[in-house]
């Protein structure tokens, strides 16, 4: 865990709009519930978490419980860029039909902000959560996060740069699909270079993202980096990769897997032989894996 995030864990700003995997059917009013039909769940849209202009702001997917159940942070993926969370929505309703909250997130991003400003945005939705849970029937103790590509890396370093001054964006467990946990040997190990076939452009990205040309001395670039941050205080972290991955190599979750169990952390290591970057063997995303993780986990 690092004390500098703390400098940056409150500020926010403006987020666009990506492209939707699925279009929404009408258009539902700010905090207004919508029914979640037949799955046994309500969702509640555009709740602000930040004061950016306009607000960043996340949707609720509530299971219908007589108890406050835990929350998982759903983080989409997008190479860095600003995102509304609206592409990772089938996860975010994955959850809310087994039983858990979640909340589906928008945060800042390339080429306007940076790696620190966009943790920032993720820890402040933490925190409204946290902040909220009881009006919602979220149990705020168990909160955890989930992200693929960008999003695994984001989960990833919500998990690793809480402290006990910061208790209020602390999570209790996080998975990471095909994220990028160190930076530096993504760009310098020869092994992992061989694996990406367009590993220039993805320097040029991931700069853009961290601000600094890449240098395997840049401290930036060691800062963005998951695994710098990995210590005995960490939560139970699950990582999963395919190994045909051409965009993130596989040994990025293999390396921050071994970095977390040798510093005394609990951690488990799903690797699959297909499945690509989107980690879906058979063209479907592991969301049992995942689901089973939270069940032990929260």
């Amino acid at each position: 865990m690092n004390r500098l995030w703390r400098s940056a864990v409150t500020r926010s700003g403006h987020v666009s709009a990506t492209t939707l995997m699925v279009c929404l059917t009408s258009a539902v009013a700010i905090g207004v519930p919508r029914d979640g039909h037949a799955q046994g769940y309500r969702v509640v849209k555009g709740l602000s978490f930040s004061q950016a202009d306009p607000s960043l702001t996340l949707d609720l997917y509530l299971p219908k419980a007589t108890s406050a159940q835990p929350c998982v942070i759903v983080i989409q993926g997008g190479g860095f860029r600003p995102q509304n969370g609206q592409r990772f929505r089938p996860i975010a309703e994955h959850l809310a039909s087994r039983g858990f909250c979640s909340a589906l997130i928008s945060y800042r991003g390339r080429p306007q902000h940076h790696f620190r400003e966009t943790l920032a945005d993720v820890k402040d939705s933490v925190r409204f959560v946290r902040r909220n849970g009881a009006k919602y029937g979220i149990d705020p103790d168990r909160i955890g996060a989930v992200g693929r590509s960008a999003g695994g890396t984001l989960a990833a370093l919500l998990a690793v740069t809480s402290d006990a001054e910061d208790d209020e964006s602390r999570i209790q467990a996080a998975v990471g699909l095909a994220g990028v946990y160190d930076f530096v040997s993504r760009f310098s190990d020869a092994d992992q270079l061989e694996l990406q076939p367009d590993y220039r452009k993805k320097i040029e990205s991931n700069g853009e993202w961290i601000g600094a040309a890449f240098s395997p001395s840049q401290a930036d670039w060691r800062e963005a980096s998951p695994i710098a941050h990995v210590d005995s205080e960490d939560p139970p972290i699950l990582f999963c990769h395919s190994k045909n991955d051409s965009t993130v190599p596989w040994i990025q979750s293999a390396e921050m897997h071994r970095a977390m169990r040798q510093a005394g952390v609990s951690s488990e290591l799903k690797i699959f032989e297909t499945g690509g970057h989107r980690v879906a063997p058979e063209g479907k995303l592991p969301l049992e894996t995942m689901t089973d993780f939270f069940k032990r986990r929260l």
